[in-house]
């Protein structure tokens, strides 16, 4: 084909590229899809539909939990900053929402933040033993295959586990585990960390359930906009008063490990633990 015929053709594809395009029904930005859902009575309830994606093992549905085009749109960066004291490359937004591109960036960060956040929730449950939130190295051994048996060892812990047999066996009020929970100091705390977001309030929510063998406590905090509730983040204010660390917002603890530690606990405290995880 000489270059003028390949000029040509070309140049028509160019023009029916444009042809069908200016064809094409534009998406409006009141069109595009949502990614949360309508909101819910109470945080409990936001949390059970995110423990029903949960268990069904749909992304999307854990993701509706969340506020998330709320959270964008309602949050004032400025007082954001001025809380935190310092510009991360990590917070929500990543920036101001000038304009319909920056939005839309922004309410993809925080859909990835979720996201990844639901990775090492899983990874918590299917690989206790590692933390999937740091660097893991890799040795390098001749005779063996390292990476692949890393590779093969996650590929196998996921297929072991089954999501289907979730259930949830209570929700436990965080006055429950510290009693600064409710004290003025702590609730003037949880207006100050709302305002930024522009919601009316934050609630620590704590769920524990079960996956198969696995006993599990979800502690996350949910915010409220108007008279709608959302999940909003897995760091939580009740374990930071409870001294816990769990950034990922689960713990998980293999069932006989559980029974195992309860033969040190006091009586009081082992029946409350037998009665809620069915042990009796």
């Amino acid at each position: 084909m000489n270059a003028r015929r390949k000029g040509k053709l070309q140049t028509w594809f160019a023009i029916c590229l444009l042809v069908v395009s200016a064809a094409a029904p534009l998406l409006s930005h009141a069109e595009q899809r949502s990614y949360e859902g309508p909101g819910w009575d109470t945080p409990e309830d936001a949390v059970m539909q995110y423990l029903e994606g949960f268990r069904e093992q749909d992304l999307s549905k854990m993701i509706s939990a969340y506020s998330v085009e709320t959270c964008i749109d309602r949050i004032d960066m400025k007082a954001a900053l001025e809380r935190i004291g310092a510009y991360a490359p990590n917070m929500i937004p990543i920036m101001p929402n000038s304009g319909g591109m920056l939005r839309e960036i922004n309410i993809e960060v925080r859909k990835n933040q979720i996201i990844r956040t639901i990775l090492w929730q899983m990874t918590s449950i299917c690989l206790p033993g590692l933390d999937f939130t740091q660097i893991i190295p890799i040795s390098r051994d001749d005779e063996s295959d390292p990476a692949a048996a890393f590779v093969e060892g996650i590929e196998e812990a996921f297929k072991a586990v089954d999501f289907g047999t979730l259930t949830l066996l209570q929700f436990t009020p965080p006055e429950q585990i510290s009693e600064f929970y409710m004290s003025e100091r702590n609730q003037q705390n949880l207006k100050a960390q709302v305002a930024p977001y522009g919601g009316e309030e934050i609630r620590s929510v704590i769920a524990l359930f079960m996956v198969d063998e696995q006993f599990c406590a979800l502690a996350c905090d949910a915010i409220r906009y108007g008279d709608r509730w959302y999940m909003h983040q897995p760091y939580s204010n009740i374990a930071v008063l409870a001294g816990v660390n769990m950034p990922n917002g689960i713990l998980s603890v293999p069932k006989e490990n559980l029974v195992q530690i309860m033969g040190e606990l006091d009586a009081p405290l082992r029946d409350m633990i037998a009665d809620v995880f069915k042990l009796n």
